[in-house]
């Protein structure tokens, strides 16, 4: 599982206000970015930074599911199930409160640097 190698202080009350935000954020991830408030909350700007890593992940999948597709006659689209496992696990932890990035790529969402 993906370790990340900042720490992030999140108050209680930071989590509670920002669990909605934070699920908005594996829907359509640009939105809190769009938010005055969101963007002042750490958790729900941790959350963001996953939901753009794996957006990423799924653009990259999408090309390379539709290549292995019109290779194999159709078999490329078993790449979409990890992107559907992590969205879901995302949507688990937003809502759940956890502070924990994703398996495999959530490490890459440091690179944002949107907690601040």
């Amino acid at each position: 599982m993906a370790e990340s190698t900042r720490n992030i202080n999140i108050t209680p009350q930071e989590i509670e206000s920002g669990k909605t935000m934070a699920f908005v954020a594996y829907l359509i991830f640009f939105i809190p970015l769009l938010v005055e408030d969101a963007k002042k909350n750490r958790y729900v700007m941790f959350h963001t930074e996953q939901a753009i890593v794996l957006a990423i992940f799924n653009f990259i999948s999408f090309i390379v599911a539709s290549i292995i597709g019109a290779i194999t006659c159709g078999i490329g689209f078993i790449l979409y199930i990890p992107g559907i496992v992590f969205w879901i696990m995302g949507i688990i932890n937003a809502f759940g409160g956890k502070v924990q990035p994703l398996p495999l790529i959530g490490q890459f969402g440091e690179k944002f640097n949107l907690v601040k």
